[in-house]
């Protein structure tokens, strides 16, 4: 079985999957593809020059059988002398606490791990076991749903620093081999179920294309999925650069002048790709249209999306962001020489000299007069209606018309707090000292309020 060992070889080859020295961390689970990739890279571990290792996941879903399997990869990795790594972990809870499906809860949780182990042991590559039959059935259930580019271009050969040295065999060439070397290894008994999508494919629809439409279908995606990824990474290179805000607290901001003088095509696949990426989900192609819709909306316009978010028209951009998050509702009282903290941040109010204030460039620290203060402050949301007097301007301005004038978003601007002193606003925090209460050359009492991060 020679031709099924060079045909790895030679993908992995090809590919650049590995390099002198690497170490390697194989995701094994018991079955027949991981143990395969975990007695291929055995006995080729010195041509290569590697280290290797492996980890299981229990994912605690079939009771003793999954203990079984923890047990037995345990005892093939003693065998070979192969460092060996196990985690338990609860996967029901996680998806019920999420909302995920158990496929992707365990897949989160089986990446989680992969990258702990990588952080703390040092590993160079993560190899997991999926093969060509694997890489049909992703594009299929895909192309089913109607996802974009990178969804019918299956399973990445290599993603960062995973690698996939077998996505080259479909599942009969494994289990010969196996069966040739006398390899042992389990079976799940759910994947022959047809409870699961992916099940139902596999076990009812694919064998019928096979024996009606193409044999070798699992080669044939493969190859397709290979070119479709050379086009993505094309797509990734300086001249598609994206100039997409993505902002901490998880929000886009999308400048409107993105959607001009570009392929509408390669503008929706960049930002479905940062979308997902920054979001963690995988959109829709209706989300994307209802994004790109708002380009010719009028402002404050919003659209739902799936998975919890909301999209915006703003003056210039549309902003997208987690529909669950709710303005904050901020009511507190402060005094001199206290901090509070509220949500991530801390508000702070000292007392100086006067003599010692500096001008500074920081718009979270501010010094203010406390001639006519009265000892207690007052943090809030900005409300309609509420006015003050912008330092360095004449008159009263509305606080809704200055957070519009200095271009906040709408999702900022729904958060911003005011600091008032005897129903006055003192600070627009963060942005606009009030002029009434600025500190000058007759100011006696003088205070510092400062906002940071908690």
């Amino acid at each position: 079985m020679k031709a099924t060992e060079q045909k790895v070889l030679r993908f992995i080859k090809e590919n650049g999957l590995i390099k002198v020295n690497d170490r390697i961390l194989i995701a094994l689970s018991g079955g027949p593809d991981s143990i395969f990739v975990l007695h291929f890279f055995n006995k080729f571990r010195k041509k290569f020059k590697i280290e290797i290792s492996a980890v299981h996941v229990n994912h605690l879903l079939r009771g003793k059988e999954s203990d079984r399997d923890e047990i037995f990869c345990k005892v093939v990795c003693k065998e070979l002398n192969v460092p060996f790594y196990s985690y338990k972990k609860n996967i029901k809870a996680l998806a019920r606490k999420k909302s995920l499906s158990i496929e992707l809860a365990a897949r989160e949780i089986r990446y989680s791990v992969f990258e702990k182990i990588v952080s703390s042991v040092g590993i160079d590559k993560i190899v997991t076991a999926h093969n060509s039959d694997d890489n049909a059935e992703t594009v299929l259930l895909n192309l089913i749903k109607g996802a974009g580019l990178n969804g019918i271009a299956g399973i990445p050969v290599k993603r960062d620093n995973i690698i996939r040295p077998i996505l080259c065999l479909n599942k009969i060439e494994i289990l010969n081999y196996l069966e040739l070397h006398q390899f042992e290894y389990r079976i799940d008994q759910s994947n022959l179920t047809n409870e699961f999508e992916r099940n139902f494919l596999r076990n009812q629809i694919i064998p019928l294309i096979k024996s009606k439409l193409n044999p070798s279908l699992d080669k044939a995606i493969l190859n397709t999925s290979i070119n479709l990824q050379g086009l993505i990474d094309e797509l990734k290179s300086d001249k598609y650069e994206i100039d997409l805000k993505l902002n901490k607290n998880k929000f886009v901001q999308i400048p409107l002048t993105y959607f001009a003088g570009k392929d509408r095509k390669t503008s929706v696949h960049l930002l479905k790709n940062i979308l997902d990426k920054n979001f963690e989900i995988k959109l829709r192609s209706t989300d994307i249209r209802k994004i790109t819709s708002l380009v010719n909306n009028q402002t404050g316009k919003s659209e739902e999306l799936s998975s919890g978010l909301i999209a915006q028209r703003s003056r210039n951009d549309i902003l997208i962001k987690l529909r669950t998050e709710n303005p904050q509702k901020v009511l507190r009282q402060i005094k001199a020489g206290e901090k509070i903290k509220i949500g991530n941040k801390k508000l702070g109010i000292e007392k100086v000299n006067p003599a010692d204030v500096k001008l500074l460039k920081d718009p979270n620290i501010e010094f203010i007069s406390a001639d006519e203060i009265k000892d207690i402050f007052q943090v809030r949301n900005w409300e309609d209606g509420d006015k003050f007097h912008p330092i360095g301007m004449e008159g009263r301005k509305k606080v809704s018309d200055y957070l519009n004038d200095i271009k906040l978003d709408s999702f900022e601007k729904k958060n911003q707090l005011v600091l008032l002193n005897h129903n006055k606003i003192v600070w627009i925090i963060g942005k606009r000292l009030d002029d009434r209460f600025k500190v000058t050359s007759s100011t006696k009492k003088a205070l510092k309020v400062f906002i940071s991060n908690g």
